[in-house]
């Protein structure tokens, strides 16, 4: 193999009176060749963002009633805790809320707030029908009671679920319900 490179090498470009046809100087010629090739690469990607844990969903399944005197109450059903990641979470939930509006938090060990989704009141659905004229026509209804199925992006940290019905404002509401997740 050693011959066949020194060969190689004289036919390529033989310099006239030097020493390169020796096998000394084709042997680090080689060698180099070799050192260099074998060297390490260095990292493209510096300092990536390794998440600490897999993210999580939590899909809370409640049931939503109203008695009589227009009072609201909460039954948790079940809870399920599954990996992965909300695509979009601004679809479901609403911005600002109105009374009769819910207002799901996450809260931390001690009961700190972490985050909250405000949700339109599950009570009350908007129908949409035609009239005798073909005329469509919406009608806000108001039921008994209704399902609540809530699916959020769950934070490492958070140890309880409060449901709140909003009275006044978004600083006025009510506790239905606080639900341990653990």
């Amino acid at each position: 193999m050693f011959k066949y490179f020194i060969s190689i090498v004289k036919k390529v470009a033989p310099p006239k009176h030097t020493n390169f046809y020796k096998p000394k100087t084709a042997f680090l010629m080689l060698f180099a060749l070799v050192c260099i090739s074998c060297a390490t690469k260095t990292s493209l990607v510096q300092n990536a963002e390794v998440p600490e844990s897999d993210p999580k969903l939590i899909f809370l399944n409640y049931q939503v009633s109203q008695n009589l005197k227009g009072q609201k109450s909460i039954e948790f059903i079940d809870k399920k805790i599954v990996d992965g990641k909300l695509r979009n979470s601004d679809s479901k939930y609403i911005k600002s809320g109105v009374p009769g509006d819910l207002v799901c938090t996450q809260l931390s060990e001690n009961k700190t707030l972490i985050s909250e989704q405000t949700i339109s009141n599950p009570l009350l659905k908007t129908i949409e029908f035609t009239t005798d004229s073909f005329n469509f026509k919406k009608r806000n209804v108001s039921i008994k009671q209704a399902p609540l199925n809530l699916r959020i992006q769950l934070n490492t940290s958070t140890k309880f679920i409060r449901i709140k019905e909003v009275i006044d404002s978004l600083q006025n509401t009510k506790t239905l319900i606080t639900s341990n997740i653990e």
